[in-house]
């Protein structure tokens, strides 16, 4: 099995997150994608996050319907911290099989350096790669320092193309903490949730 891993804070999940998803399921010819949230990101801000619970939900109702789309709570269960190369590990165990791919976002790319063990995570998956506006892709910093040619070349050969959709969460927490719209932003169904449910109206709207 091909195998999608596409961890993110996911606070909430917009349309960006599932185009990205669904453009990698079908370059890359995945069978599955797994949407991780994750407990605690380490290069985001707690107060980022709405609850586990309410991410959760989100997520499922977003990807509701499609049957290669699938949310795993291997990181929300695990706690704490959520490194790239624990969760890989995990699914190493879970799924031994599996041929592991890592999606990740233009924003994501340009702090890959910074990974904890990224050589490791490159012995682990594949990581496909999706431009967003504002990052870009050629622009390689000190990751050759850590990585090897074979790896550089497998990341360049693993970029996806997609609309460039300038859609981000923190907009979306700003929207919403304004009472402002944010119908097409994200799916209908996660739209109705985040205004049943009160998420977000209680953060600042600078958060």
């Amino acid at each position: 099995m091909r195998l999608g891993i596409y961890g993110g804070s996911f606070s909430p999940i917009h349309n960006g997150h599932l185009l990205l998803a669904e453009s990698c399921r079908e370059q890359c010819q995945l069978d599955e994608v797994w949407f991780m949230p994750a407990a605690a990101n380490p290069l985001k801000q707690v107060g980022e996050l709405a609850s586990d619970a309410h991410r959760t939900a989100m997520i499922e109702l977003a990807i509701a319907g499609n049957q290669t789309f699938k949310v795993s709570p291997i990181e929300l269960e695990r706690g704490g911290l959520s490194y790239t190369i624990d969760t890989l590990r995990d699914v190493r165990q879970i799924a031994p099989q599996a041929e592991l791919f890592l999606l990740i976002g233009g924003d994501s790319f340009a702090s890959l350096f910074h990974w904890h063990k990224i050589d490791e995570i490159c012995q682990l998956a594949t990581i496909c790669t999706v431009g967003r506006p504002g990052f870009d892709l050629n622009e390689w910093g000190q990751l050759p320092e850590v990585l090897s040619d074979d790896q550089m070349a497998t990341i360049k050969q693993n970029f996806v193309e997609m609309p460039l959709i300038g859609i981000s969460s923190t907009e979306i927490r700003q929207r919403t903490a304004q009472g402002r719209s944010i119908r097409y932003m994200v799916p209908r169904s996660v739209e109705k949730y985040i205004e049943t449910q009160h998420v977000f109206r209680n953060q600042p709207s600078h958060v």
